[in-house]
């Protein structure tokens, strides 16, 4: 017989916006304990491949929605602070908690990159029993995005010249529209610069989300990791040029002695080697502390 686990639509409100999601549960009756995705930056939605289908397997149901103003989600992700995602989640452990087919007492967030810092911020206030993070920095934006730019950039191609001037166009952007600015003549102002080759590079790329950065570019991690009392797993890819893995697992030990950080050799961002394939024991790593730490 064919393993395929229950799919249903699951919808929750949050601050008049409309989320809506797939909660991919076993075909087994429950209570199951349950796992929460908390996207990263952009636009994200619902679909996150087979990886409803591996935790439905070993016993997990989970929840994956559109973000604000993505699939049929109402709303726009832009106009968010980490503050407003963090409500977010924590509206969305409300929903999944709710339902009979699931372990109240047994819910966990996974947090991809920007999502970790998420996680972080929602895991106190929603009283989640567990976090794991998959490339969720342990440092601030700024020093992440910095990091990104400076090691993204000329793996791709483009010289120091290109670092510095992205840089700059970066460090603006959050200094003009903290000050008061309009994102929009931002935006405008840098139009010299939208027809580098680097440029699709930038976080702010429209005056959306030149705004969303603004709001987001000051946050720094420490107060929420060192405020996490749940058992948390942080994973990284050795390989990683968007987040400086070295840095973040040694704040994240650091906030939180109790944490396990896992480092994957010759993994990326998305915790892939350069063939393609995910990393592996990466998927036996985080289902198999799920089941301690929820047990």
């Amino acid at each position: 017989m064919l393993f395929a686990p229950i799919v249903e639509e699951l919808s929750f409100t949050h601050r008049g916006d409309r989320l809506v999601g797939d909660l991919h549960r076993p075909p087994w009756p429950g209570p199951h304990p349950a796992v929460v995705f908390v996207e990263g930056s952009g636009p994200g939605g619902r679909d996150l491949g087979d990886w409803p289908l591996r935790l439905a397997a070993a016993g997990f149901a989970s929840l994956a929605y559109d973000k604000p103003g993505s699939g049929a989600s109402t709303g726009h992700w832009t106009r968010q602070t980490l503050a407003d995602r963090a409500s977010e989640t924590e509206a969305a452990v409300t929903a999944v908690r709710a339902r009979a087919d699931v372990d109240e007492a047994r819910v966990a967030l996974i947090g991809g990159s920007q999502g970790g810092w998420v996680a972080h911020l929602a895991a106190g206030p929603s009283g989640v029993a567990a976090v794991v993070t998959v490339s969720g920095p342990g440092v601030g934006i700024l020093a992440q995005e910095r990091y990104r730019l400076s090691r993204q950039l000329p793996a791709q191609g483009f010289g120091e010249r290109d670092v510095e001037q992205a840089l700059a166009l970066h460090t603006e952007q959050i200094e003009r529209v903290t000050a008061g600015e309009d994102p929009a003549a931002v935006h405008a102002d840098q139009a010299p610069w939208h027809t580098a080759g680097w440029y699709p590079l930038l976080a702010g790329r429209t005056p959306e989300e030149i705004s969303f950065i603004a709001r987001t570019g000051g946050y720094e991690p420490s107060a929420a990791l060192a405020s996490l009392t749940c058992p948390m797993l942080a994973i990284f890819g050795a390989d990683d040029v968007q987040v400086p893995v070295e840095d973040s697992v040694r704040a994240i030990e650091a906030a939180v002695p109790a944490a396990v950080t896992a480092v994957f050799p010759d993994a990326g961002h998305n915790l892939r080697l350069a063939s393609g394939q995910r990393a592996p024991g990466f998927d036996e790593l985080i289902v198999g502390w799920l089941h301690r730490a929820l047990a």
